[in-house]
């Protein structure tokens, strides 16, 4: 999926020597208004040199707007991310499997001990 936003604002805020806060303020191609942000890595100028975001589903677009912050238009493709992230849980598909997997071993040892319970 394809997405174009445009850049209303960016707001930057230093939080310590070495980190600060970013938010972009967008419009996307609906005309809907959404705010996106991230955590900076400043260097020794207090210049961002890089961010990251606690969604694992926002990186791609928190990267592609920190990157092309000079421009007003920026696209973002979300076809990899949304293959491998849930929307829900902000887990890889890989992570959700495994729960399931464990979950499905964690009842299958309950219900074996039921078992043996009621056959004694």
């Amino acid at each position: 999926m394809l997405k174009t936003y445009m850049i209303e604002k960016i707001v930057e805020e230093q939080v310590s020597e070495t980190a600060g806060t970013i938010v972009f303020h967008l419009v996307d191609e609906n005309g809907d208004c959404r705010t996106a942000s991230g955590s900076t890595y400043l260097d020794e100028n207090k210049k961002a040199r890089g961010v990251t975001t606690e969604s694992i589903r926002e990186l791609p677009l928190i990267e592609s707007l920190f990157s092309n912050r000079d421009k007003k238009t920026i696209e973002v493709e979300f076809d990899h991310f949304n293959k491998v992230y849930d929307r829900e849980t902000d887990q890889t598909i890989n992570q959700i499997a495994y729960q399931a997997v464990m979950k499905m071993q964690e009842e299958k040892k309950l219900s074996h001990r039921i078992t043996s319970f009621f056959k004694r």
